[in-house]
């Protein structure tokens, strides 16, 4: 039980630590650049190769790789997603493209 409870406090520590990273990197944007994280987007390889690795998912057919790499997409666009959130927060405004 003791490892479950530090495990628990390690992934807490780091998710308080990436927001107030994002918390302070929102501060550097302006309505401009708030509006470009927005409108981002993959390029052509990216992209075709993120539809792969999700047409796989939802057929349960990812290797234990593909897997990482799909989470890894996931995870940068929350990252990405958050970020215009608390800038947008900040900023006082929602910045549509």
């Amino acid at each position: 039980m003791s490892g479950q409870l530090d495990c628990m406090a390690n992934d807490t520590t780091t998710a308080t630590v990436d927001d107030s990273l994002l918390e302070s990197a929102a501060l550097c944007l302006d309505v401009a650049s708030v509006r470009a994280l927005g409108s981002l987007k993959l390029g052509a390889a990216a992209q075709a190769r993120l539809d792969e690795l999700a047409r796989k998912a939802n057929e349960g057919q990812l290797a234990a790789e593909e897997a990482g790499e799909y989470e890894r997409f996931i995870e940068l666009g929350d990252i990405l997603a958050t970020l215009r959130l608390k800038a947008e927060r900040q900023l006082g405004t929602t910045a549509a493209p």
